[in-house]
């Protein structure tokens, strides 16, 4: 089969490669539409992962969808050609961490994409049949790839513990951030400040009711903006910081995005003073059947998340393109 593969920093090639087989309890996946994740983009820019380097040409990409080719042994659907998402948190659930319920934690995790692990832009992955689900008819192979960043946002905002009549403000209208303010709207929490630097990206947020929306923290914090929940989803160093800053007294803080670089500096009297409560939220868990079910009824519409389609050999520009953040575009998508 194709594949691309990352052979060093910023060096991508399309390679043939062995087709893995569907082992014991696996599923083999046909890729239909890998969706580029700034997780991705780190290692493509660096060539390792938080300092994890890959010891083999790796095959990224984790945000995935595509149909079912073949059912390795004790597997009994979903049915061979069936189009399907998968969750790419792959978990041992045996180690105590799985046993007391989270299981995005776990320490055995198989992570696709994240070094020595292989990803799915290539033209086919081997998943565990756990982590597979069929997609609602009609669901496009594009919004079952973006079914991954959703189970981000429903994550954090369970983790949040927000409540209808609540406020709420985030930073960041990039992927994760709609997403989170998807699951939110879905939710009925509808007293949503928003804070985005690229002018283009508020207009989404905007179209979907958010308010007041402005360039910056700052700007939230001159309007008067106090939230109850505060959700930082850009991964700039700085967020952290002024996210706290726009919580109110025993407010909470959910720090979705990833750092980057990951050393994270804040003023402590901020949440000490306040007493804020603040949550790192992890990926996801158990959120692919709420996802695919708010895809599925028609609650949540990721035709909202504007993307870019690229071909199997241009994985390298939906790289850059990730990498320059244009403001008609919050997904590159890979087609292998």
């Amino acid at each position: 089969m194709r594949a691309a593969r990352l052979h060093a920093a910023r060096d991508v090639r399309i390679d043939e490669v062995p087709t893995p087989d569907a082992g014991p309890g696996e599923v083999l996946v046909r890729v239909r539409a890998v969706a580029i994740c700034p997780s991705d983009l780190r290692l493509y820019q660096d060539g390792h992962a938080s300092g994890v380097v890959p010891d083999h040409p790796m095959i990224q990409g984790h945000e995935f969808s595509g149909e079912v080719a073949a059912l390795g042994e004790d597997v009994d659907g979903p049915p061979v050609g069936t189009p399907v998402a998968v969750e790419p948190s792959w978990h041992c659930g045996k180690c105590d961490v799985c046993l007391a319920g989270h299981e995005n934690l776990c320490r055995n995790i198989v992570f696709p994409s994240f070094p020595q692990r292989d990803g799915a832009l290539a033209e086919y992955i081997a998943c565990p049949a756990f982590a597979v689900r069929a997609l609602p008819q009609g669901v496009s192979f594009v919004a079952g790839a973006l079914i991954e960043p959703l189970g981000v946002g429903i994550h954090a905002v369970r983790l949040s513990g927000v409540r209808n009549g609540q406020s709420v403000a985030l930073l960041g209208a990039g992927t994760i951030g709609m997403c989170v303010m998807l699951v939110l709207k879905a939710r009925g929490i509808d007293r949503i400040a928003l804070a985005e630097p690229i002018e283009a990206r508020r207009e989404w947020p905007r179209a979907l009711g958010a308010g007041p929306i402005a360039a910056s923290h700052q700007e939230l914090l001159d309007a008067g903006v106090e939230a109850d929940v505060v959700f930082e989803c850009s991964g700039d160093n700085q967020a952290v910081e002024q996210a706290m800053r726009l919580a109110r007294p025993a407010g909470r803080v959910v720090v979705v995005g990833i750092p980057h670089p990951d050393q994270v500096t804040f003023d402590s009297t901020i949440p000490r003073r306040r007493e804020l409560t603040v949550i790192f939220s992890r990926r996801s868990r158990g959120t692919l059947e709420e996802a695919i079910e708010l895809i599925g009824t028609g609650a949540i519409d990721m035709g909202a998340l504007p993307v870019r389609m690229y071909a199997l050999e241009q994985t390298a520009e939906a790289m850059e393109a990730t990498a320059a953040r244009p403001g008609d575009m919050l997904r590159a998508v890979v087609e292998p």
